[in-house]
């Protein structure tokens, strides 16, 4: 009994030593309970962090369907938060889409505009955003890589001009960018364009801009002048910064090169599409690189030069020899002293007054030597060529619908408001202030000639230059070096231009009408606006 009763004294100290640790089933955690928090990596609004109080907009996108669309996050200073919780399946995983800055609303953003003045700052116009994929719910932060989805540019001014910097613009750009599901942003291309003031900082100009291709135009404001710059075209891309550098002086802006980039992926220097340009139609007149040329809009409708171009591109220096048959730019030309020919001149004041003659390759922008076919000669028509941007060298269309008169296989227009019964008149034409004369013109007759002669001076009439022709960009026709076969290369080409006529008895007989100009003559050029 004694025995017996040891054996059950053990049973029951086994049974009480298994009832002290029972097994115990593990619950799910029902994550539901916890907030969702998002921790930033991102350089935006201060270019070191997200400030206290910015809100994003965050999604949560689930096979089973989205636990939440466009839910308003709020920064603390470490993490985003605000009232959105997680879902209770923590084995489920989702997706993370967030963007700044926030827009209500019950989706997420499908369009996303840039301020047209950021002068205030570039904060509200910076749009970056995240996306995560395989997320699971957790009580920590969920880290999300931010990444700017626009550009930035940056304008360092050297202010030489004495006067205070008031502003600096970008014109023509689209402010305007589709939103992707993915949250990437892409420049709507049928969005109008705005201009864009930036914020300074120092000497230091931001704006944030879609990524697009564009060639913007920098203005610069000082004490009511303004003065600007067109750039070269680029291909600004997303997430890039593209540094301009440019010195202001008194009459006009420069662009040089650029300076450090710090925080945004470096997208490289915008530097300058050809010279400053300042366009001042209501006032009749626009400088271009450093000189002053008077405009003037004609009853057809457009405006154009009331001057010939003096403008000498990078490179040239104006040729003063009639052998020198490639030079691309030549001097002006004037009576003798003796009233027995034309010659050369280099004086400023007949610069200045009558420009200088360029041969057509040079005028369309190109060199000497470049045009080797009719194909490359017919897409030259309504070139910007070295007129500034918004200009171009005339077309045959343009000369006809202002003269109204010009050879074959162009067709006269009657109805011309420079077209007097029988051809364009000059006196007409001057009435309205195109002040066009007689100017001469350096013949070359195609590319086979190793000498030029003077056009424009004759016996009959010994003062003055009494005709010339002018740069055109519309192909008129084209000769080979074997008549008829193109594989033998091009002679010569030519271009619908002016050929003003004043050698006459009276003013009023005075002509200017549409001719056909060779490529290599040298000739003035009058630029019309787009």
């Amino acid at each position: 009994m004694k025995k017996s009763m040891i054996y059950a004294g053990l049973a029951l100290l086994t049974l009480a030593a298994c009832n002290k640790n029972p097994k115990v089933e593990p619950q799910p955690v029902d994550f539901s309970q916890y907030a969702v928090r998002v921790e930033p990596v991102i350089t935006r609004a201060t270019e070191t962090n997200f400030e206290k109080g910015d809100q994003i907009g965050l999604s949560i996108v689930r096979a089973a369907g989205d636990h939440a669309t466009n839910a308003p996050l709020t920064y603390d200073g470490t993490a985003f938060s605000g009232s959105l919780n997680w879902y209770d399946e923590g084995a489920e995983e989702s997706t993370l889409k967030a963007y700044y800055p926030y827009k209500e609303g019950e989706a997420l953003p499908t369009r996303f505009t840039v301020q047209s003045d950021q002068s205030q700052g570039t904060t509200s116009s910076d749009f970056v955003s995240a996306v995560k994929e395989n997320v699971l719910p957790t009580a920590n932060a969920v880290a999300m890589v931010f990444k700017h989805q626009l550009t930035r540019l940056v304008v360092t001014i050297q202010n030489n001009s004495g006067a205070a910097i008031e502003s600096v613009q970008f014109q023509e750009i689209i402010p305007v960018a589709n939103i992707g599901a993915d949250l990437t942003a892409k420049v709507d291309e049928n969005a109008q364009w705005q201009t864009i003031t930036a914020f300074a900082d120092g000497d230091k100009y931001y704006a944030i801009v879609p990524g697009q291709t564009v060639a913007p135009v920098v203005v610069v404001t000082a004490a009511g002048k303004e003065l600007s710059q067109q750039l070269a075209e680029a291909t600004l891309e997303p997430g890039k910064q593209y540094s301009i550098s440019v010195v202001v002086n008194k009459e006009e802006i420069k662009v040089v090169l650029a300076g450090e980039i710090e925080n945004w992926t470096d997208g490289g220097e915008l530097t300058g599409d050809g010279p400053a340009f300042e366009e001042k139609l209501e006032e009749g007149y626009f400088t271009y690189d450093g000189v002053k040329y008077n405009v003037v809009k004609m009853k057809d409708g457009k405006w154009w030069m009331a001057q010939n171009l003096a403008y000498l591109p990078e490179g040239y220096t104006p040729a003063t020899d009639l052998t020198a048959v490639t030079a691309g730019v030549f001097a002006p030309i004037q009576v003798n002293a003796g009233h027995t020919a034309a010659e050369f001149t280099t004086d400023p004041a007949v610069i200045a007054s009558n420009g200088y003659l360029y041969q057509a390759e040079v005028a369309l922008g190109l060199k000497v030597g470049d045009l080797t076919s009719e194909a490359d000669a017919k897409a030259l028509e309504g070139a910007q060529g070295i007129c500034p941007k918004g200009w171009h060298v005339p077309t045959g269309s343009d000369i006809i619908n202002l003269v109204g008169k010009a050879v074959s296989p162009l067709e006269n227009n009657p109805d011309a408001p420079y077209y007097d019964g029988s051809n364009g008149s000059i006196v007409k034409l001057n009435e309205d202030g195109f002040n066009m004369d007689a100017f001469g013109a350096i013949s070359i007759q195609d590319n086979t000639k190793t000498n030029g002669t003077f056009m424009g001076w004759a016996s009959a009439y010994p003062d003055k230059i009494s005709s010339g022709m002018f740069c055109g960009s519309t192909f008129a026709s084209v000769t080979y070096n074997e008549s008829g076969n193109a594989e033998s290369g091009v002679k010569n080409l030519q271009f619908f231009g002016f050929m003003p006529m004043t050698n006459k008895a009276t003013e009023a007989q005075y002509t200017c009408n549409g001719t056909k100009v060779s490529y290599r003559i040298a000739a003035p050029l009058r630029c019309v606006r787009n």
